[in-house]
């Protein structure tokens, strides 16, 4: 008791402003010290702009308040409605750090508010940190359909969202907002609808680049009008009448994105490739039992089976990894990355061989490449839904290259 009395006696007397009943108060021993006065830090939620909105009123008193040293080494942390009134810090250069919780990958209604602010201690001062203004820091997304769409939309369709390391399955009927956490400065979302349209089982896949923390996007999907000598009456699918488009909200207006970037990706036929430069046939990709250039859907019976042919001996294939749920560390926990250079596997050949992969010279000088990964969709499968590209490049000993793209969405 007399300990805590000498210590509010000291804090006290260089800070005139400390109340006597705050207990949760640090002193640090020895060097030169100064004070910092908590009471005038001021939690606000940027709200004005709307893509930073919440919808409401932003309650930061369970906030997490944290400071860290200029090694970035934690030295106190609360809640906001918990901090002292005063702290003793050693003289020196500090970062206050705000959350509103833990980020996480992917969440239903869980916006994300972020700040931080330096600040320096002073011996024998007392420092005023003032107000603090918190900012939507991560990705706010939404689903909407069309009255006319959502009339001959069936039963189970859905659209799986993927952005960063986050999925999540948005049910035609969900209303809420998913959150995304998004750890780079721009980013891509995936977005793969699946479900019955007006009869037919259909599959719709987009991808958004340049998504970035504190946006609000909007995918809308819609019915569009038959173009201008379109049959009267359908011998086509549904789905080459479903629009998707893609809003982020900026000041309470909706600004379209740029069709170039919602746009499916220039499809790719393996019978006709674009002939290389050189005049010569490019080496072919295919899968032997799907459209390469479609989104497949990981089921237990899914086989994946890639083909390689080449006019010229092939010199090499390469194969980069984009996912949400493998990560370059997940990778390298079964012993790959996410670049595979098969014809220069170095110390990744051994476990390359054994997930089905040719290295070295079964790629190097052959016309034909041939084989079975299907087991790779186990490990895809045992990370949860998420969506994942495998970009694969494959180039003849005349520097002819062709790129396809496997896409392959795990639920």
């Amino acid at each position: 008791m007399m300990r805590k009395i000498l210590n509010i006696f000291l804090v006290a007397a260089v800070s005139m402003l400390l109340s006597c009943n705050k207990e949760n108060i640090t002193y640090p021993a020895g060097g030169s010290t100064g004070t910092l006065d908590l009471t005038s830090i001021a939690l606000t939620c940027n709200t004005e702009e709307t893509v930073l909105r919440s919808g409401g009123n932003i309650d930061t008193q369970d906030f997490i308040v944290s400071i860290y040293n200029v090694q970035n080494v934690l030295q106190n942390e609360w809640t906001y409605k918990e901090m002292p009134e005063v702290l003793t810090l050693s003289a020196g250069e500090y970062v206050l750090k705000v959350k509103s919780h833990e980020p996480l990958d992917a969440a239903w209604n869980a916006p994300y508010y972020y700040a931080e602010k330096n600040f320096a201690i002073v011996a024998d001062q007392m420092t005023v940190i003032g107000d603090i203004v918190c900012v939507l820091s991560n990705v706010k997304v939404t689903i909407e359909y069309s009255d006319d769409l959502l009339a001959v939309l069936g039963e189970g369709c859905k659209v799986n969202v993927g952005l960063g390391l986050g999925t999540l399955d948005f049910s035609i009927d969900e209303s809420r907002a998913g959150y995304f956490t998004v750890k780079e400065e721009s980013n891509r979302l995936y977005a793969y609808f699946m479900g019955p349209i007006d009869g037919y089982i259909d599959t719709i896949y987009r991808e958004i680049d340049n998504v970035k923390a504190g946006e609000w996007r909007i995918l809308r999907y819609s019915l569009k009008s038959p173009e201008p000598g379109d049959p009267a009456n359908g011998n086509f699918t549904t789905s080459l009448r479903v629009d998707v488009s893609c809003y982020i909200v900026e000041q309470n207006v909706e600004i379209p994105v740029e069709e170039d970037v919602i746009e499916d990706p220039e499809p790719s036929n393996p019978d006709t490739p674009t002939p290389p430069p050189s005049g010569e046939e490019a080496p072919v990709i295919t899968a032997t039992t799907f459209d390469i250039s479609e989104p497949q859907i990981v089921t237990p019976d899914l086989t994946i089976k890639i083909m390689v042919t080449s006019e010229n001996p092939l010199s090499g294939f390469t194969v980069d990894i984009e996912s949400t749920t493998l990560t370059a560390d997940e990778l390298e926990s079964v012993g790959l990355s996410t670049h595979l250079d098969l014809a220069n596997p170095g110390e990744l050949k051994e476990n390359l061989q054994g997930l089905g992969f040719p290295v070295e010279d079964q790629v190097i000088g052959q016309n034909e490449l041939s084989f079975d990964i299907t087991q790779f969709s186990t490990l895809l499968s045992a990370l949860g839904p998420g969506t994942h590209k495998f970009i694969m490049t494959a180039t003849d000993n005349k520097d002819n290259a062709t790129t396809e793209t496997l896409t392959l969405i795990t639920q």
